[in-house]
């Protein structure tokens, strides 16, 4: 990607996560381009990378839209999510060395830290954090054929809506997840670790559709 096709992405991107495009909305390529200070081909290129990502999609001869998933959509991909992400902590239950262990420790310290500090930045931060959390965990599922099946079905355009409303409290309850989903892996409870997994992504799932599903 280009210097100005990742200057566009970036700055796409960013007004995606911060809701200024609303779900539906069609982007306008020449807007766009004004606004980024780039050329038109530039924005085409950071519109497909945001389309393989899930935040917009492209439909030939309309345009880019802002992704909007309907309640079916999102019902399946939390319930995919829920089956995929459970198999992952209970091959990390099985297979996580030390290693690995300290690293999602680590990433639990963080999170407590941002839901603490309660920054302009805490969901921002939750949201790369969390990511990074979860990441960790399929590593340590020593699973790469799952780590590439999961990547297609995990979106971040849906993490971040998720999260778009957290409070402190939120934070913090979603980390007390991941810390019971660490002791499990610890203890080598597999099944322990799976269960604790998909109950957190259905919660998730509950969660988006009832602050952004009407």
């Amino acid at each position: 990607m280009s210097g100005a096709s990742e200057i566009a992405y970036k700055e796409i991107r960013a007004r995606l996560l911060s809701g200024e495009f609303k779900p539906g909305q069609k982007l306008s390529e020449s807007d766009l381009s004004e606004d980024c200070g780039v050329s038109r081909t530039p924005v085409r290129e950071a519109l497909r990378r945001l389309a393989l990502e899930y935040f917009v999609r492209i439909e030939p001869n309309r345009g880019a839209f802002v992704v909007d998933w309907s309640r079916e959509d999102i019902e399946d991909m939390f319930e995919m999510r829920s089956m995929l992400e459970g198999l992952a902590a209970r091959k990390a239950a099985e297979r996580a060395n030390e290693y690995h262990k300290k690293k999602m420790a680590q990433i639990i310290e963080r999170l407590d830290e941002i839901a603490d500090l309660n920054a302009p930045s805490m969901r921002a931060d939750f949201v790369e954090e969390n990511r990074n959390f979860h990441d960790a965990l399929f590593e340590a599922s020593g699973s790469r054929k799952l780590m590439e099946i999961i990547a297609r079905f995990v979106e971040q355009a849906i993490v971040v809506r998720t999260a778009s409303d957290f409070t402190p409290d939120d934070v913090r309850s979603s980390n007390q997840y991941h810390k019971d989903i660490l002791s499990a892996i610890r203890a080598k409870n597999g099944m322990l670790a799976e269960n604790l997994m998909r109950v957190h992504i259905l919660k998730a799932g509950g969660r988006y559709q009832d602050g952004h599903m009407t």
